[in-house]
């Protein structure tokens, strides 16, 4: 498989997988797209395949709320030095700094949780889900 074809797939699945995340946070779904019965159907998932996507996925929601208490920390340190009646630029810095990592570890815990998941799934379904996914961006568009 040519490199272009490889990130366009893993492009597309981010792009579905994200979409399933956005459309579940707005309330949406109360599950994750792969766990549905659709998915499950369209995708002829195996059940020790939905167990396996099920893990993973639980595994970034632990990560994520992790992540998301840090944000709400960040938020109040950010709101403190605002308050401050002057303004220090270092820990403004090490503020930013923090964040931006914690922003990087979220990004990375969604990015572990795709890979492992397209691992667990064979090249048919893999397929599958990326014309799943191309036909749900075109109709988002």
């Amino acid at each position: 498989m040519k490199v272009t074809s490889t990130l366009s797939t893993l492009a597309l699945t981010g792009t579905l997988l994200f979409a399933s995340l956005a459309q579940a946070g707005q309330g949406h779904h109360d599950k994750h797209f792969l766990l549905t019965e659709k998915a499950v159907k369209k995708l002829s998932l195996s059940q020790d395949q939905q167990d396996k996507i099920a893990q993973i996925l639980e595994q970034k929601k632990s990560a994520m709320k992790a992540l998301k208490a840090s944000r709400a920390e960040y938020k109040d340190d950010f709101k403190a030095l605002m308050e401050n009646d002057y303004f220090d630029e270092q820990q403004a810095k090490a503020l930013i700094a923090k964040s931006s990592e914690a922003k990087g570890e979220a990004l990375l815990a969604k990015l572990k949780s795709k890979h492992q998941i397209r691992q667990v799934l064979n090249q048919e379904q893999r397929d599958k889900l990326q014309k799943i996914a191309h036909h749900k961006m075109k109709k988002h568009h």
